[in-house]
């Protein structure tokens, strides 16, 4: 079996609408199952044993004068899917005492996620067909077309941004007929385990994480876009602490109330569809462009709006580990 690097960490929301944690720092001491991340090389080739067809997100738009300038991005393993994808295929296929062990590494931020999912890749059975298969049974949410639609009647972007396996995310969409959403993830063939996965969406000067979720926020920032992220996993902080405003449960939820960023407790789609039907009526998300930046200063904490001001406030990437990395430089609050 090849050698491991390691992962793991905390778990349960807590309760409430939008938190502003105070100083403590800590973290709850329990795991819970959370997505796996990764970083890496460059593409090579079309998707092998996985849709043809993969909605590739690309350079979000600007919004027009009367429309709402929001971009809501969507994690995948543990927000759209009930279960986490590549936990779920871990436990049933190799059942390694090493799978909590990379668990407890990468959520101590010791090891990144590119190193872990080539290794995910290694230990799984090479065979395309049953891991697909596998794949699909795992349920998703079955209030995300409602709140689907409700984003698109209001005008307002969506983009799913996974630091996953990847080779599933683009099916388990066509399933609930979302095929057309904006996809960002690694790329996976199938084939040769990890030398398989190729990471498109990864940084170019920082080879920790495969899905550079930071760059997919500041992408829709930048065209003129408050972002909604939702999430729930420890690959998620790095879009957390960039994002305006925050949906979290479980181990993402423990980070933002360790590191006293503001966020959202949510539960599933249902109840965040409702909130949606009513958020730019309610002034919780900005109606129009011009009303972005009185929004924006309502809803980031002091050290968000430094980083937009040039500070420091960066907690990932080659400002906060120098360039070139494949693994986090770990501190005991920002890991």
């Amino acid at each position: 079996m090849p050698q491991p690097p390691v992962r793991g960490g905390p778990g349960r929301p807590p309760p409430g609408r939008t938190h502003h944690p105070g100083r403590d720092r800590g973290r709850a001491g329990h795991r819970r199952r959370h997505p796996r991340r990764s970083a890496g090389r460059a593409a090579a080739g079309p998707l092998a044993s996985s849709p043809s067809r993969v909605t590739r997100a690309g350079q979000p738009s600007r919004p027009a004068a009367d429309e709402p300038p929001v971009s809501i991005l969507i994690d995948f393993d543990g927000t759209i899917s009930l279960r986490d994808v590549g936990d779920t295929l871990l436990a049933r296929f190799v059942g390694s005492p090493e799978v909590a062990r990379l668990d407890a590494r990468y959520a101590a931020g010791l090891v990144g996620s590119r190193e872990l999912l080539t290794w995910d890749m290694d230990v799984l059975p090479p065979d395309p067909d049953l891991l697909q298969a596998a794949a699909a049974a795992i349920p998703s949410d079955p209030a995300l077309g409602r709140f689907v639609a409700t984003a698109r009647a209001a005008r307002i972007e969506l983009e799913v941004v996974s630091d996953g396996l990847g080779f599933y995310v683009q099916g388990s969409l066509d399933r609930l007929g979302l095929g057309d959403l904006a996809v960002a993830t690694n790329a996976n063939r199938l084939v040769g385990g990890g030398a398989g996965m190729t990471f498109p969406y990864g940084h170019p000067h920082c080879f920790v994480c495969g899905t550079c979720k930071r760059a997919r926020v500041w992408a829709h920032q930048a065209a003129g876009r408050a972002v909604v992220f939702i999430g729930d996993g420890a690959s998620d902080r790095y879009a957390a602490f960039h994002a305006d405003l925050v949906f979290a449960k479980e181990q993402l939820a423990d980070l933002c109330q360790g590191e006293g960023w503001p966020f959202r407790a949510w539960t599933d789609f249902a109840t965040l569809a409702a909130w949606l039907a009513e958020a730019l009526s309610t002034g919780d998300l900005p109606p129009r462009p011009e009303e972005l930046t009185a929004w924006r200063s309502r809803y980031r904490s002091a050290a968000q709006l430094d980083r937009r001001a040039g500070g420091s406030g960066f907690i990932c990437g080659p400002e906060a580990w120098g360039a070139d990395r494949s693994r986090p430089v770990p501190s005991p609050s920002r890991a």
